[in-house]
């Protein structure tokens, strides 16, 4: 058969069109375990697939869950965090202001007269500058309870002659203070002891 630039367009045409028609005749059909196995073959590699994509949805799972609890925590730190610094920020003003408090209810004390205007009025400021403080998160420390060294400081001890007496408070000599779990200055008190 001639190729090449000699053959004449129509018949090259006619050529190119039996090749393809040849080529249908020439192939054997596909059997029925070929098609199957080419299915099957087809279908592994779908499942595979499939397979990929649910490990990398699991790893993707995986990386949100994660995300969410370094947020969570992070979340946790700034707001303890933000807690102390107020905390720190309000003790040091607290701190300063304690004497100041002191100072007012000595003055209570030293007026004679509790019904003259002067009480009234240092009173009145007395228990507006404690509500005050109060506000910033101090809070006075109990004394009508048993000792207890991290809160108080026994400087005075009376002789009792009950059980129930021992290492308990009788008396508050000068106010405590702390502000949230911090104490700013521990309660002087005298308390009992058994001999």
């Amino acid at each position: 058969m001639p190729s090449g630039k000699n053959v004449p367009r129509a018949e090259r045409h006619a050529q190119a069109k039996e090749t393809p028609e040849q080529e249908e005749k020439t192939a054997p059909a596909p059997s029925e375990a070929e098609v199957a196995a080419k299915a099957d073959g087809e279908l592994d590699g779908l499942r595979k697939l499939l397979e990929e994509a649910k490990a990398e949805a699991l790893d993707y799972k995986d990386e949100a869950a994660r995300a969410k609890a370094d947020f969570y925590n992070y979340r946790t730190r700034v707001e303890r965090d933000r807690a102390r610094d107020r905390t720190l920020a309000a003790e040091g003003a607290v701190g300063a202001l304690i004497p100041v408090l002191d100072n007012l209810a000595r003055t209570l004390q030293a007026v004679p007269d509790k019904d003259s205007q002067l009480y009234k009025g240092v009173s009145m400021v007395e228990r507006q500058f404690s509500a005050a403080l109060q506000g910033l998160g101090l809070e006075v420390i109990g004394t009508d309870c048993r000792f207890d060294p991290s809160l108080h400081e026994a400087v005075m001890v009376a002789d009792v002659e009950e059980d129930s007496d021992d290492e308990k408070i009788l008396e508050e000599l000068h106010r405590g203070y702390k502000l949230g779990d911090k104490v700013l200055r521990a309660a002087q008190v005298k308390i009992g002891r058994k001999r």
